[in-house]
């Protein structure tokens, strides 16, 4: 009933798949119900276009399939719907981790054609670290057929509570932290911010690779293992020759943290060697042959 008035009123036909099916044909014309319904007769326009066939496109179509019908043109078209609002914040949640804070603003385009709204992390413009909450575009897709998608957009504020840690003063690079030179405290991050440091046994004798200002948030990022060999320092080294342990000096010819391999050379016999540090000056030599 709804193929016949649409037909009646010169509108087309609505269709989903990438292709138009005989299936959907039976809606104006029945006959052809009697054929392969799967059979696929042109590809689906694209979404807000049409697709018309001539009455003598299906006249030869049905004279193929024996068809005897009152045979008319048929127009089909993938329709746009109009874009709402709740469907862009199913998107845009299902692309937030949990505890993450949502604000939409404004989205776009008006109309998409049916499908999943797809709001990859990639997407997301980051606001100012200073400032979490600031507005900021989140490009997506709207996906339709099999591999087709129409550009979409939506501007939000999206942010989460978390708690980090943040520098009670400067710190120095390569200095190791103090517990008193950080506290902890809840701030706004970016809601895929996944680096921060949340515990004092994850920052305390660490080392900053860069400066990092009083005020601000100790990334995981910005932080490494203390030295515990430094270049020109002599230290202890053991070694194994068959079932024998041996303990010697060397000299460090380049820095090193925990488990980290550097060269060092014998004191006694000048030979550089290769060795892995075990703790505060303290190394491992690989095994003398």
């Amino acid at each position: 009933m709804l193929a016949s008035l649409l037909l009646a009123a010169g509108a087309c036909l609505p269709v989903e798949g990438d292709r138009i099916l005989i299936a959907d044909l039976v809606a104006a014309i029945p006959e052809f119900a009697q054929s392969d319904t799967a059979e696929s007769i042109g590809f689906t326009p694209a979404p807000g276009s049409q697709r018309r066939f001539s009455a003598g496109e299906l006249s030869r179509l049905a004279a193929r399939k024996g068809v005897t019908a009152a045979i008319q043109p048929v127009c089909f078209e993938r329709k746009l719907k109009a874009l709402a609002k709740d469907r862009v914040m199913t998107g845009l949640r299902e692309s937030l981790p949990d505890g993450a804070e949502l604000e939409l603003i404004d989205f776009g385009p008006a109309q998409v054609a049916s499908g999943n709204l797809e709001f990859p992390r990639s997407g997301l413009t980051r606001a100012p670290a200073a400032s979490p909450r600031d507005p900021m575009i989140w490009r997506g897709r709207a996906k339709y057929g099999v591999a087709h998608s129409i550009p979409v957009w939506a501007k939000v504020r999206a942010w989460k509570s978390a708690s980090a840690l943040i520098a009670v003063e400067d710190l120095s690079v390569g200095k190791p932290i103090q517990a008193a030179q950080v506290r902890l405290e809840a701030i706004d991050a970016n809601p895929f911010a996944d680096t921060l440091v949340v515990s004092m046994d994850q920052v305390v004798g660490m080392t900053p690779r860069r400066p990092l200002r009083a005020g601000k948030v100790i990334p995981q990022s910005a932080l490494d293992a203390p030295l515990e060999v430094t270049r020109g320092d002599i230290v202890g080294a053991e070694a194994r020759r068959g079932a024998t342990l041996l303990k010697f000096e060397v000299k460090a010819e380049a820095s090193g943290r925990l488990g980290e391999t550097i060269p060092v050379r014998n004191v006694g016999s000048g030979k550089t060697l290769r060795a892995r540090v075990l703790r505060r000056g303290w190394v491992a030599v690989e095994p003398i042959e």
